[in-house]
């Protein structure tokens, strides 16, 4: 990559926006494992819970599941755009070093 190109971003804000969204991950996995239980415990007759209702339980956890991933990306995105360090030549326009 040329050193002209290269963005440079803030190491501790883009840490705190990875981890964030790695947190954020994991409990959208475990939206999706309840899911699979409910189902599972659904189709091997585990559980007293009607089908329909099993199934529609399933069906929401699997939506928020989702829906938390966009949001994560969403916000994961947003977070690393602002760890972004400006350019050297937006901190200084005609060239100079102001220190």
């Amino acid at each position: 990559m040329d050193e002209k190109n290269r963005v440079e971003y803030d190491v501790q804000r883009r840490a705190r926006a990875g981890t964030s969204a790695a947190l954020r991950a994991l409990v959208a996995g475990y939206l999706v494992y309840l899911a699979w239980q409910i189902v599972k415990g659904v189709r091997t007759g585990e559980t007293s819970m009607s089908p329909t209702v099993g199934y529609a339980a399933a069906a929401f956890f699997l939506l928020a599941a989702l829906a938390f991933a966009v949001y994560l990306i969403r916000r994961w995105r947003r977070e690393v755009e602002a760890a972004r360090l400006p350019a050297a030549e937006e901190a200084a326009p005609n060239g100079e070093d102001k220190t």
